[in-house]
């Protein structure tokens, strides 16, 4: 199907208000205002406009997936921004297919820590060990990394740090012996597929895991093109976009990062709706992987709510978990109170967010547990509206996410996965004119077998 090279229509106004929501979110985490000014005042203005960008940002994915679209935002006509969409996309395509082939071929690949213990935990695996036993600082030093990429704890010598440790607090502490049995730095935090999907390059090269890690976008991108059907240059330009976003799938995928397998299969859960069983396999492998997964559950239900069939995707995610998933747990029980220590492990506060407020030392914030709490409420707050209101159903699925914007540690990755499911969520949910309300309404006539039949759930737009 040849590309719209002037696409209109409301499909493409929602695709259009998405490209200005990427920029609202680049500039929600992006430090370029103190990068060039020195001074706390530029600081503190920086964050202002990281945190209005954050909200604008926030507004726009809402508005992008409200149904029906408002009429006032279809006169702004953001379909316009696509018109040169083909020839952005093959722009898109060259500079970043350049920017990561150059990254690989370099191996300049940015690594973090979570990434390097999924090589480990990979290892481990392949060599019969148990990953889940593998120390951060002896694997960063066999991978070659610093051990300033570690998660540090605030235990044993960095007790009485009170905001981040410096580089110097690190490497004391890396180098100083375990403190009563306390672990000072982070093990293994994520499921157990996490791990397992590097194992096939557990003992390749970085440029190799990369490699290995862009299959899944490949395939990602290859099912958008699909769905996005003549709007595929904007669908497709917009993915491979997201690799300038810090911690999406595409840019953890170039950087041999195994979380994008997960990130992947989170998105193809969505693309998947109207097909339970795909879609909870899908999400099932997902939870095995990595833990964002289990607390976009929520946002799961409400992007379900009108279409049903909750025993075929309660049984899909539940066969998945029993048979890809519990046989690792039994083969490695430390699993699961790793994952859990994870979680609640006293850790320092990094991020985006509040938090970031806290690091600069303008304000010494609220206990840990206070961060954590409003985290909780505004998933169940956003949650509630969504259940509450049809028109912002969809948006407020996507949108529980966000939440982790109050967090203690509002990393990267953890709001760098919205544009990636408000994009497939335009093209499932929007796709092929079928958006309005009337057609939805037709829908439901036709599902329940004409004006006399006997009353259905109401179908998903078709996407």
């Amino acid at each position: 199907m040849s590309p719209v090279w002037h696409p209109s229509g409301e499909l493409a106004d929602r695709i259009g208000l998405l490209v200005i929501a990427y920029g609202a979110f680049k500039f929600s985490n992006w430090m370029w205002l103190a990068a060039r000014v020195p001074g706390r005042s530029a600081l503190l203005a920086n964050l202002v406009i990281q945190y209005l960008a954050f909200g604008c940002f926030c507004l726009l994915v809402a508005l992008a997936l409200r149904r029906p679209m408002p009429q006032w935002l279809k006169g702004m006509r953001t379909h316009r921004l696509l018109w040169a969409s083909p020839v952005i996309g093959v722009i898109a395509m060259l500079v970043v297919g350049a920017g990561i082939g150059r990254a690989v071929a370099d191996n300049h690949l940015l690594i973090d820590d979570a990434n390097a213990m999924a090589v480990c935990g990979a290892r481990a695996i392949s060599t019969g060990g148990d990953p889940y036993q593998v120390d951060e600082i002896p694997c960063l030093l066999s991978l070659k990394l610093s051990p300033l990429l570690a998660t540090p704890y605030r235990s044993g010598p960095l007790a009485s740090v009170k905001v981040y440790p410096t580089p110097a607090q690190i490497l004391a502490a890396a180098n100083s012996p375990d403190h009563g049995g306390q672990r000072l730095f982070s093990p293994l935090g994520k499921p157990p597929l996490d791990p397992l999907a590097a194992v096939p390059v557990a003992g390749a090269a970085a440029p190799i895991r990369a490699l290995w890690t862009l299959l899944p976008i490949a395939v990602l991108l290859g099912v958008v093109l699909t769905v996005a059907g003549p709007l595929w240059p904007a669908a497709g330009g917009l993915l491979l976009l997201s690799y300038f976003l810090n911690g999406s799938a595409v840019n953890f995928a170039a950087n041999g990062n195994a979380e994008a397998f997960a990130y992947v299969l989170l998105a193809l859960s969505v693309i998947f709706l109207r097909r339970p069983w795909l879609s909870a396999i899908c999400l099932g492998l997902a939870i095995g992987s990595n833990q964002l997964a289990w607390f976009f559950l929520p946002g799961y239900v409400l992007l379900c709510w009108d279409d049903g069939r909750w025993r075929q995707r309660i049984l899909g995610v539940g066969a998945t978990l029993l048979v890809a998933v519990v046989p690792l747990v039994v083969r490695y029980p430390d699993s699961l109170l790793a994952v859990y220590n994870s979680l609640r492990a006293h850790t320092f506060p990094l991020g985006s967010g509040p938090s970031e407020l806290v690091l600069a030392r303008f304000w010494s914030g609220p206990p840990r547990i206070v961060w954590l709490l409003a985290t909780g409420l505004a998933i169940a707050a956003i949650f509630l509206w969504g259940m509450s209101s049809s028109k912002w159903r969809v948006g407020a699925a996507v949108l529980t996410l966000a939440a982790f914007w109050l967090s203690w540690r509002s990393l990267d990755e953890y709001l760098a996965q919205i544009p990636l499911l408000t994009l497939v969520l335009i093209l499932v949910m929007f796709g092929h004119g079928r958006a309005d309300s009337g057609q939805l309404n037709r829908d439901m006539v036709e599902d329940s077998g004409g004006p006399g039949g006997p009353p259905a759930r109401r179908a998903l737009p078709a996407g």
